[in-house]
């Protein structure tokens, strides 16, 4: 039985919530609820995207699905790059305001998250621009080839203009004012239906273009909601025209500091996107039944981690922004909060897709659909896993935000591939395709992945938190050349 001084590290002071921990999860709440708003719009895009390019053709439902996939491939591996970022302006900010300093202390990292941007645009939609050539020797058929190649030729310019919304989103999530971000998404959003329909099947006088215009419409959607922000940003002063200037001045330099922090974060990912990769084609070699079934557990999946993200970042920004303010353990205190807030929310998740197992599914299939007898006890098992990891995987992403937020994102990258590919993918391999376990095998997978990920990556919040607040052991902290917190052992 642990002792329960081994405890405050996660658990809040038994007299209650302090008028500090109020503050810190409204602080919390403030940043994560709009970025949770705003990934819900980018839901919502992809959903209609995919009902109404389903009804053009079988051809353009798969073509855009595979331009999707890699084009979600590309952002989330930049996103990591430039998230680098993100903890640098949080620390910059809060040192800035407990030194009472005047400027913008943001503006160093806000300008390397732009350069990072726009050499990381270009190289995506050189690779987009290709990916015709890149998919042919896989065996993709002609029909969905020329598919791909009508729908991407578009569609590839829409990249750009999300990653030029990145070091904005970051900016002002740093600065209270992620709800920018939310509304700009979601006006995108409320234009990219009707614009998507329209200019696919035509009406009000205007000509359907079939996939290219659905391609226009999705670069034109994501250009409106960046050009719609960063104009109104600068009229409004959201964001100063100063900040630019000195954003420019020190951008080549601060983008070093920028992809030190971030290549692993971009590394994370890649590695996560891989594993469902991986999962995904063993899945489609299991039969319809097989994949349905994985599609519902995935969405849910999708539909509960959308709000997790987000407080894994506004973890970042509290975390960072209180550690360079000279406050460690109102860093830690954000931290711990993140992660019972995380673990709390996808527990209620769990419990309610396994409650409500049953009318989701017939939510999702209706009442008609084939085998649906077969395919319902094999979805409630994926559910049933599901819910059992929603939990682990809330903790790893907090842990992650919180991690970030004290630039350590080297060990958490080493946790993730480990987990991820030597003990997720494997068990996954071994139970679904040598025990014959089949899809239940793969979310066993998942589950084991994500479990020891999680379970790692809090252990090092732990300790990292541990050394930030009260170094021990006669150790003296000090930071590396990435500005990670080390411990320095006296040398008698």
């Amino acid at each position: 039985m642990p002792s329960l001084r081994r405890l405050p590290l996660l658990l809040p002071d038994h007299r209650g919530m302090t008028q500090e921990t109020r503050s810190e999860l409204r602080s919390l709440a403030g940043i994560a609820a709009p970025l949770a708003v705003a990934q819900a719009s980018q839901l919502v895009m992809s959903l209609a995207a995919s009902v109404l390019l389903g009804r053009l053709s079988g051809s353009a439902l798969a073509a855009s699905g595979l331009c999707a996939v890699f084009i979600q491939v590309l952002v989330v591996v930049s996103q990591g790059v430039i998230a680098g970022a993100h903890p640098l302006m949080a620390a910059a900010k809060g040192k800035s305001e407990a030194e009472g300093q005047g400027g913008d202390g943001a503006a160093y990292a806000f300008g390397g998250a732009v350069l990072a941007s726009l050499v990381l645009s270009l190289i995506s939609v050189a690779i987009l621009l290709n990916l015709p050539a890149v998919l042919r020797p896989f065996g993709v058929s002609a029909d969905i080839l020329r598919d791909v190649d009508e729908f991407i030729a578009m569609a590839a310019f829409a990249v750009p203009a999300i990653l030029w919304i990145l070091p904005i989103r970051l900016y002002f999530s740093v600065s209270g004012k992620s709800w920018l971000t939310m509304a700009s998404v979601a006006i995108g959003a409320l234009f990219y239906v009707p614009a998507l329909s329209i200019l696919t099947f035509g009406g009000f006088g205007f000509a359907g273009h079939g996939l290219i215009g659905a391609g226009i419409a999705y670069a034109m959607a994501w250009w409106l909601i960046a050009a719609g922000l960063t104009v109104y940003s600068l009229a409004t002063g959201h964001l100063p025209v100063s900040t630019f200037r000195n954003a420019l001045r020190n951008a080549p330099q601060a983008l070093k500091d920028v992809w030190k922090i971030g290549w692993p974060i971009a590394l994370i990912y890649a590695a996560e996107l891989g594993m469902t990769l991986i999962l995904t084609l063993i899945t489609s070699g299991l039969g319809t039944i097989a994949i349905i079934a994985n599609q519902i557990a995935y969405t849910l999946n999708n539909i509960a981690f959308n709000p997790i993200v987000a407080i894994g970042q506004a973890t970042t920004v509290r975390v960072a922004y209180h550690l360079g303010a000279g406050r460690p353990v109102a860093a830690r205190l954000a931290g711990n909060l993140s992660l019972m807030t995380a673990a709390g929310l996808m527990a209620f998740f769990g419990v309610l897709f396994f409650l409500a197992s049953e009318q989701i599914i017939h939510l999702l299939l209706g009442a008609d659909t084939a085998d649906l007898s077969v395919i319902q006890p094999l979805s409630q098992k994926l559910i049933l896993i599901l819910a059992g990891f929603l939990v682990f995987d809330g903790i790893q992403s907090a842990a992650n935000g919180a991690l970030r937020g004290l630039k350590d994102t080297r060990v958490p990258m080493i946790v993730g591939l480990c987990g991820y590919w030597l003990v997720g993918v494997p068990t996954a391999i071994v139970l679904a395709l040598w025990l014959d376990l089949g899809v239940v095998g793969v979310w066993f997978g998942i589950l084991a992945g994500i479990v020891s990920v999680a379970c790692c990556l809090l252990l090092r919040w732990r300790y990292m938190a541990g050394i930030a607040v009260s170094p021990t052991d006669g150790a003296a902290v000090t930071r590396d050349g990435r500005g990670v917190l080390r411990k320095m052992t006296s040398p008698t």
